[in-house]
């Protein structure tokens, strides 16, 4: 392997690791500081066309 070559591969792996780390802080700070999945209110009304599941019909 020359000289070249390993400057390459060096440079590569550099750059996969950088977009790794990138790609793990933006999803920490999506996770974290974003909350996916949390309702905008906590005492949201219920959806007017909501099935309600809350009767026990059997």
């Amino acid at each position: 392997m020359n000289d070249t070559s390993r400057k390459a591969g060096n440079n590569m792996m550099k750059f996969v690791t950088a977009i790794l780390a990138a790609a793990l802080v933006i999803g920490a700070v999506y996770f974290f500081f974003l909350h996916p999945g949390e309702p905008a209110g906590s005492q949201t009304p219920p959806s007017p066309h909501a099935i309600d599941q809350t009767s026990d019909r059997r």
